[in-house]
C-alpha cells in the first residue's frame, strides 16, 4: 500500500502558485439574468451543498471541497501485469476549466490501493474480502482528512495569505465498491 498524507496533498494544491487566479474561496450564486430568475450551477461552490456547509462552520473560514477519483489501472505491463486502484485527490475550489486540463496537474496521486487475488473458492467471499480491504485502507488513509473536515486546519493560499480551512468530501468519482464504503468511513463529511 503506497499512500501520502491527503491533507498535505490538499495543502500542496491550495498553495500552488499555478492556481493563483484559478481558485474560488467562498460560495457564490450565479444567475443568468439580472432578475435572478435562472440560477447557473457551474462549479461546486455555486451549488446549494457548498452554501449549506459554509453555514455550519465559523464565519470567515474557507471550505475546500475535496474530490476523490479512482479507477482500476495497469501499473506494469511487461513485468507481471500488476493492477491497482490509484486514488487521486483534487479541490473543487480550482476552476473546472483548469481542473479538467491534464497539463494543469490539478489531481495528485494520494494512494495506490492494492488489488489482490484471493485463494478462497467462493466468488462472493472474494468480493467481501476485497471490499473489506478497501474499506480498511481508506479508513487509515482518510483519517487526517476526516479530522480536518471536522475541526479545520490553517493553510496558505498561492500568494501566502493564511486561511482557516475545512475539507469536506464534495465528490467521489470511482468504482461502486469505493463509493459504497465512503459514507461509513467519512461519516457526516460526505456531501451529497
Amino acid at each position: 500500500l503506497f499512500w501520502r498524507d491527503p491533507v498535505e496533498c490538499l495543502e500542496t494544491l491550495f498553495s500552488n502558485p499555478l492556481f493563483h487566479n484559478k481558485l474560488d474561496f467562498v460560495p457564490h450564486r450565479v444567475y443568468k439574468t439580472a432578475a435572478w430568475l435562472t440560477r447557473v450551477y457551474s462549479e461546486w461552490l455555486t451549488g446549494d451543498s457548498a452554501w449549506e456547509f459554509q453555514s455550519q462552520v465559523p464565519r470567515g473560514t474557507t471550505i475546500l471541497g475535496t474530490i476523490l477519483s479512482s479507477d482500476k489501472t495497469n501499473i506494469t505491463t511487461m513485468t507481471g501485469a500488476r493492477v491497482a486502484h490509484p486514488l487521486l485527490l483534487s479541490l473543487t475550489n480550482i476552476c473546472m476549466q483548469t481542473c479538467m486540463k491534464l497539463s494543469s496537474k490539478a489531481f495528485l496521486l494520494t494512494v495506490l490501493l492494492p488489488i489482490l487475488q484471493y485463494l478462497h473458492p467462493t466468488q462472493r467471499m472474494q468480493g467481501v474480502l476485497k471490499d473489506r480491504l478497501i474499506h480498511q485502507c481508506l479508513s487509515i488513509i482518510l483519517k487526517l482528512l476526516m479530522i480536518t473536515a471536522k475541526i479545520g486546519i490553517m493553510m496558505s493560499d498561492p500568494v501566502g495569505n493564511v486561511h482557516y480551512c475545512y475539507t469536506p468530501l464534495a465528490a467521489c468519482l470511482s468504482p461502486e465498491s469505493l463509493i459504497d464504503s465512503l459514507p461509513e468511513i467519512t461519516g457526516i463529511l460526505f456531501i451529497h
